[in-house]
């Protein structure tokens, strides 16, 4: 999307690529088998490029969790539409939960997360700059709330409840369209 608004920045840093090696991060990576959970680089954007700043900052933020969703829904939709073995029903069922979450997760307004990036801007670039040294805490912030018992009573919850809500605005989208 930073593309169609005239950033180039992740395709000259070689980052448009379906190479996974591209995209990982080796402290996300290597917390992957510590912790049981990671991450890859974030895509390099330069809003410079953009004619609406602001406008076109939140669109690409939003395109990676939207883009989550779309294929939980996809997933889901061809777990209800096609008959499948227990087997792909398991796949599908981690494959439309892990883009939930992933979606629902990334959208969380800490940084260096997309929420983040769309609540920050919202702000004013006066109160953005403010905010710039912190940012490099959230990822620190993250971590303890993730691998503390503080993630039991704060985001786990939350991901639970968003997992369900979404499930279920998928069960009641085809209920309310096909009705049986």
């Amino acid at each position: 999307m930073a593309s169609i608004f005239g950033d180039d920045t992740a395709k000259n840093q070689g980052r448009v690529t379906l190479n996974p090696l591209k995209h990982l991060d080796f402290v996300g990576t290597l917390l992957i088998f510590i912790a049981g959970i990671g991450w890859a680089k974030p895509v390099p954007i330069n809003s410079t490029y953009f004619s609406t700043r602001r406008i076109q900052s939140i669109i690409v933020s939003l395109v990676g969790p939207l883009s989550n969703f779309v294929l939980a829904f996809v997933g889901f939709s061809v777990w209800y539409f096609t008959p499948v073995s227990i087997s792909v029903e398991e796949f599908l069922n981690i494959f439309v939960s892990l883009n939930v979450v992933l979606g629902v997760f990334n959208l969380l307004p800490l940084p260096p997360l997309d929420g983040y990036r769309i609540v920050s801007s919202l702000f004013s670039a006066k109160i953005q700059m403010k905010l710039r040294p912190l940012e490099m805490y959230g990822s620190i912030l993250f971590l303890i709330v993730i691998l503390t018992p503080i993630g039991d009573f704060t985001i786990i919850p939350f991901i639970r409840t968003s997992i369900d809500v979404v499930m279920n605005s998928f069960y009641l989208f085809y209920e309310w369209i096909l009705p049986i």
